[in-house]
């Protein structure tokens, strides 16, 4: 075998994409590289080359395919089967289709109102010093999906858990990882049978409605996809949260901007979901048959990773793609991806994002870091890469 760079690489410092993606982009925009399974697949580097393979149809989300590489060995929860993020088509559609009324613009911005409210509930508690992932970047997307789910009692400490072990990459054994979504998968078939008589307006009583003529989602579907929003909808907010939140503050002058002209908050997500998105895309696919990429021909059978630090940092379509520009052109960004797996609950966490940091910026606009920012030690051992501890000031 080739000897091929060991993927995923290790962030630069501070949590910015290694500079293995624009050194690639410069001599080989779709090369190879080793995966923790051992596998091998190709790599995009450059916009172009990420947006025709999250487009084509004849790259398959199912891993299931014989001889279909896999990005990990053993469980991981991207690629568990019966996700919609392991599906094709015609389970894919069916199942998007269903799903797809839950998330409309008129349905979650009816929750920006609450939002705003939790978000200035949980800031007037805190101490004048505080640690924003702990005290804030965490509780408050838990608290949020709950509210927005409809169901407030979850056991916010046992989600928290079972969802780092199931985004591990290292630290935990695979009986482990396999432990902990079992164990959340009966969790959360708890909750939904607890909901079915009195499913209140939240969304997963909207889920539990959901109908296509007389097509509904089955119990499975309902547990696996509860399951997902819980997992995507604190742990990717949060460390998002995390993550702009130090790219504002270091250096400062970003945040005082934001707190001197707010109205400035949704072009401002915009550019960190495009800088700071906590991991790489995970989602593996495999081609159907031979398929011409603009920058070279991915084969049957083999694997392509469409990396999202490779385009959204790509300079032909970003300039200067490493300075944080808040009135930048941010349209073509694929933080939710692209195609037919475009993120289903993009509606959702872009509101989340704008009313957090409308909060954030106006309740708490002398905010600053308690410490210096090369003092910031990152996670390691998960898809994950966020700040481990985030001391700040209110200011």
């Amino acid at each position: 075998m080739a000897d091929f760079e060991r993927y995923p690489f290790p962030p630069g410092p501070r949590g910015v994409p290694a500079q293995t993606y624009a050194e690639r982009r410069a001599k080989e925009p779709l090369g190879k590289v080793l995966l923790p399974s051992g596998d091998t697949a190709y790599l995009t580097t450059t916009h172009e080359d990420a947006v025709a393979v999250l487009s084509d149809p004849r790259f398959s989300r199912d891993l299931s395919r014989p001889g279909a590489p896999r990005m990990f060995a053993g469980f991981t929860i991207a690629d568990s089967p019966g996700t919609l993020t392991s599906m094709d088509p015609p389970d894919h559609t069916r199942l998007r289709r269903l799903l797809s009324g839950v998330f409309t613009p008129r349905v979650v911005n009816g929750w920006r109102p609450r939002l705003r409210e939790l978000t200035a509930e949980l800031i007037d508690g805190l101490e004048e010093e505080f640690e924003f992932l702990h005290d804030f970047a965490f509780p408050l997307p838990i608290q949020v999906i709950c509210d927005v789910m409809g169901v407030p009692g979850i056991d916010s400490v046992r989600v928290r858990a079972w969802s780092d072990a199931m985004l591990s990459t290292s630290s935990l054994s695979e009986e482990d990882k396999l432990t902990a979504a079992m164990e959340f998968y009966a969790y959360m078939a708890e909750v939904i049978a607890e909901h079915r008589e009195d499913p209140g307006d939240g969304l997963l009583a909207a889920m539990i409605h959901a109908r296509d003529g007389e097509d509904r989602l089955n119990e499975d579907e309902l547990v696996r996809n509860a399951l997902g929003l819980f997992l995507a909808g604190h742990e990717t907010t949060g460390s998002v949260l995390g993550r702009a939140v130090l790219r504002l503050l270091d250096p400062r002058d970003g945040y005082a901007r934001l707190a001197a002209r707010p109205e400035l908050v949704p072009g401002a997500v915009e550019e960190l979901l495009r800088m700071e998105q906590p991991g790489d895309s995970p989602l593996l696919r495999v081609a159907t048959e031979d398929v011409e990429l603009p920058s070279g021909t991915v084969r049957k059978g083999e694997g392509v990773i469409a990396s999202f630090a490779g385009a959204n940092f790509d300079p032909s379509v970003f300039p200067d793609p490493h300075t944080m520009d808040l009135r930048r052109e941010t349209a073509q960004h694929l933080a939710f991806g692209r195609g037919p797996h475009y993120c289903l609950g993009a509606n959702l966490a872009r509101m989340e994002l704008q009313e957090i940091f409308g909060v954030l910026v106006r309740r708490l606009p002398g905010l600053t870091l308690a410490g210096a920012a090369e003092d910031v030690r990152w996670t390691s051992g998960s898809i994950i890469i966020r700040p481990a501890r985030l001391p700040v000031r209110k200011g």
